[in-house]
């Protein structure tokens, strides 16, 4: 056990996981009974109205990894790469002496985009590299495991799920750390519930009983529309009911398995003789599952990609706070930061709040125009027709409250109710819009300066064919 009474610090980020997908928000599936348990625990608590910052990894992971929003570190927007003028949330760790160790499965989340900086130790994961990451154990049991833990015997990697490598290796460095004098802080980036839609083999029938298609038939319903996202949406999503539910059925499949990994390594880290010890689960953006026309996470700030689910074990003065409590990863950060004993200066370098301390009211999310038009770029190589009036152009803004969300874009400014995201109600409501208008406008004030930068990311051949084999489009 470390002889430092700060608390080590594990943070958890599932890829593609949505808040109203999970056990936590009342879903009819029991998709995520481990993160439900780790929540009702004593010293657990949910937050089920956490809005992450921005609809893919990049800019998420960047906020999350420096706590300040995606405006002002740039990356993802107009950054390929993380300037080096602002400080990582690691090298924070590092100042107050502790260890820092990542562990990535997305190469967005690499060296490639300076996601890495401040780690003593990062590790990106791909099977081009898995026996020198993972090494020769784990890659036998994972291999042995196959149709336990992936899509069984088959060359197509895209139809594999490298979660339980990624848990495997996680647990294995926290083993090294037991007893050691130094708290560390730990961050996982995994696939998650990330497309393709396509379950490990347990986990396929886990919620087809009431669905019209058979087993078989949904995984490659689902397996094919996922894969090919570009050309649903060029087409608007018009998905058969029968589609529909395969598809919600495969992506709840893919949420369970990740939800029995979070409860693999919370298990483990259970049984360490660590001491003190905040374990965070989050997902670092939703997915939309043809709402608004979309499969995936492309074009808007919908509620769906950016509503995501947040349990936090081990902090005791943040069980009391409301589970629907308006929360972002920045706010959570800070939290963890003041816990590991970082001053009020450094504290005030960064951008979340203290849910403990002071209550939010408006949440704030951004996407990046050159994001909104490498999409566009690709929906109409499928349909040069497509329509898509439905979404907003240019450096996109969503400021979200309990009951609504506001956007600024090349439009112009829209308001839409949460449980509507398709009809703006602005002119219904104009004292509404204009409070969210107003802490929009006050609060860009106090983001401080833009940074920009003109360094290109530089991936390898293999962190291209990882983020192929997830359905993204590489040159």
């Amino acid at each position: 056990m470390t002889t430092d009474s700060r608390p080590n610090i594990i943070w958890l980020n599932l890829d593609s996981i949505r808040a109203d997908r999970t056990s936590l928000a009342g879903y009819h599936r029991d998709t995520t009974p481990n993160m439900r348990r780790i929540a009702a625990d004593a010293d657990g608590q949910a937050f089920t109205d956490c809005v992450s910052h921005a609809m893919w990894s990049l800019p998420s992971d960047a906020s999350i990894l420096t706590g300040t929003y995606p405006s002002h570190h740039g990356t993802g927007l107009w950054n390929d790469v993380l300037p080096e003028g602002i400080t990582t949330v690691p090298e924070r760790f590092a100042e107050l002496g502790y260890r820092t160790v990542g562990l990535s499965q997305n190469a967005y989340c690499s060296d490639s985009t300076g996601l890495s900086r401040g780690f003593e130790e990062f590790t990106w994961m791909d099977k081009s590299n898995l026996l020198q990451t993972a090494g020769p154990r784990i890659l036998l049991k994972y291999l042995l495991g196959l149709r336990r833990h992936s899509a069984g015997y088959t060359t197509d990697a895209s139809r594999h799920r490298p979660e339980f490598i990624a848990t495997e290796v996680a647990k294995r460095q926290l083993g090294s750390y037991a007893g050691g004098d130094d708290p560390f802080f730990m961050f996982v980036h995994t696939q998650g519930a990330h497309l393709p839609y396509i379950p490990p083999l347990p986990y396929r029938d886990a919620f087809t009983d009431d669905i019209e298609l058979s087993t078989e038939e949904a995984v490659e319903v689902a397996f094919d529309r996922s894969m090919n996202y570009y050309r649903e949406i060029a087409n608007g999503c018009e998905f058969s009911d029968a589609e529909k539910e395969a598809i919600d059925a495969m992506y709840d499949g893919v949420l369970a398995y990740a939800d029995q990994q979070v409860g693999d390594l919370f298990d483990h880290v259970q049984s360490l003789d660590m001491g003190p010890t905040i374990f965070v689960v989050t997902g670092d953006h939703g997915d939309l599952l043809g709402e608004h026309g979309v499969l995936g996470h492309q074009f808007s700030l919908h509620d769906g990609l950016v509503n995501v689910p947040t349990v936090v074990h081990g902090l005791p003065s943040a069980t009391d706070l409301p589970s629907d409590s308006l929360v972002q990863h920045i706010d959570v950060m800070q939290m963890l930061l003041a816990e590991a004993g970082a001053s009020d200066a450094t504290l005030d370098e960064l951008q979340g709040i203290d849910p403990r301390e002071e209550e939010r009211t408006y949440a704030l999310s951004q996407r990046g125009n050159e994001t909104y038009e490498t999409a566009v770029e690709q929906v109409r190589a499928h349909n040069p027709d497509a329509n898509l009036d439905r979404f907003q152009s240019g450096l996109l803004h969503a400021v979200r409250s309990d009951e609504y969300k506001w956007l600024r874009g090349d439009r112009g400014d829209e308001l839409y109710r949460l449980d509507d995201e398709d009809t703006d109600v602005s002119s219904a409501h104009p004292a509404v819009a204009e409070e969210h208008r107003a802490f929009f406008e006050t609060f860009s004030e106090t983001l401080g300066r833009e940074q920009r930068n003109t360094e290109k990311r530089e991936m390898s051949s293999a962190m291209k064919k990882q983020l192929s084999d997830l359905g993204y489009v590489m040159d």
